[in-house]
């Protein structure tokens, strides 16, 4: 620029004034034969101490992905002082080299529910081989507040107690439960006519014991419980795939004791993240939704003495469920106890209601 305008008349003084540079300077500018490029100023980026890392933790999680936040909380720990924003774009760019043109899929539904109404449950698969692993994983609607166990098997007694271990984890339990269509739950859809499912039966004793109504998802519809999915994916991503990652070659087996071992700790941060639906954290979120969580008092002690009965004679069945004075087949619609059930449910909260007001 101070070559052009030179060479249109201009003298010195006036480049001066025309660029706002001192005059040595642009008659040391003009003896130049030709202008020097301009050289980019290099900064050092607070991440520049960190990539190194980050790039290692990246290669051995492949082909898994690491999220940012997992990162970022491993790196600020290491002494890291930057935004989460600079590590995001790192991440991105060096994810895009792995992954190139790599569709996002496609988004999950949702949708809210009243306190204490609604929990969603679910089995994913951690591991598949001669040594799998499991995750019973259990989300209340309302609140969002997770329950996760990890089992080495997905039979009808470990279902059940990963239920009850959820319903002391949660204080109560959610009015209805909905699965998609779990063989330890459904049999068969519409084994006896449109809506008339064939129950597993030992499930269905299970549910009356303990006052919940089993629902199932639409077929082909899994994703409408779209909370327990969108949380399985945060499980995998955020806490399986890491500590894997983490662990890999220090000689430390993978099961499910080193798994649950360090679930505890994690689950307390999963239920105290700021959600990103609700904007708030689910373990304040469950302060509101336990007291329209069916009480646990009474069943689990009634259960334990059924238990010691039933283990005395056999043929002796004794369910909690007679206390409604209502029987329910193998291939009920469960039309007549649900709605029992949840008149009792609602009479419990109106009175609840009427104790806040």
């Amino acid at each position: 620029m101070i070559h052009t305008l030179k060479e249109q008349g201009y003298s010195i003084r006036a480049i001066a004034r025309a660029t706002g540079l001192n005059r040595r300077t642009v008659a040391k500018r003009l003896k130049e034969k030709s202008p020097k490029p301009y050289k980019k100023r290099e900064s050092k980026s607070k991440l520049d101490d960190f990539k190194e890392y980050i790039e290692k933790r990246i290669k051995e999680a492949l082909p898994d992905k690491i999220p940012s936040p997992v990162i970022f909380e491993e790196i600020r720990d290491m002494g890291y002082k930057g935004k989460t924003r600079i590590l995001q774009s790192f991440m991105k760019k060096t994810y895009e080299r792995h992954f190139p043109n790599k569709d996002d899929k496609g988004e999950i539904i949702r949708f809210e529910t009243k306190p204490g109404f609604q929990a969603q449950c679910d089995w994913t698969v951690l591991r598949i081989g001669k040594k799998p692993l499991y995750a019973f994983v259990m989300v209340l609607g309302y609140s969002r507040f997770a329950y996760v166990q990890v089992t080495d098997n997905m039979r009808q007694e470990t279902f059940q107690q990963c239920h009850i271990n959820a319903f002391e984890y949660f204080g109560g339990i959610p009015q209805t439960i909905l699965y998609d269509n779990l063989k330890s739950v459904v049999i068969q859809r519409d084994k006896y006519g449109k809506n008339n499912h064939g129950f597993n039966n030992a499930f269905l004793d299970f549910s009356k014991t303990y006052k919940f109504i089993p629902k199932l998802c639409k077929p082909f519809r899994a994703k409408t419980k779209g909370k327990v999915e969108r949380f399985n994916l945060y499980l995998k991503n955020n806490f399986y795939k890491p500590l894997k990652a983490k662990l890999k070659g220090s000689g430390i087996e993978i099961d499910k004791e080193v798994l649950n071992a360090h679930l505890s700790s994690w689950l307390i941060k999963a239920n105290n993240r700021i959600h990103s639906t609700t904007k708030e954290k689910p373990s304040i979120m469950l302060d509101k939704e336990k007291p329209f969580l069916v009480s646990l008092e009474g069943i689990i002690a009634i259960n334990r003495k059924n238990k010691k009965e039933k283990d005395k004679n056999k043929d002796n069945r004794i369910s909690s469920i007679k206390e409604l004075e209502i029987d329910i087949s193998y291939f009920t619609t469960l039309n007549d106890y649900e709605n029992l059930l949840q008149n009792n449910i609602n009479n419990i909260n109106t009175s609840k209601e009427n104790s806040y007001a």
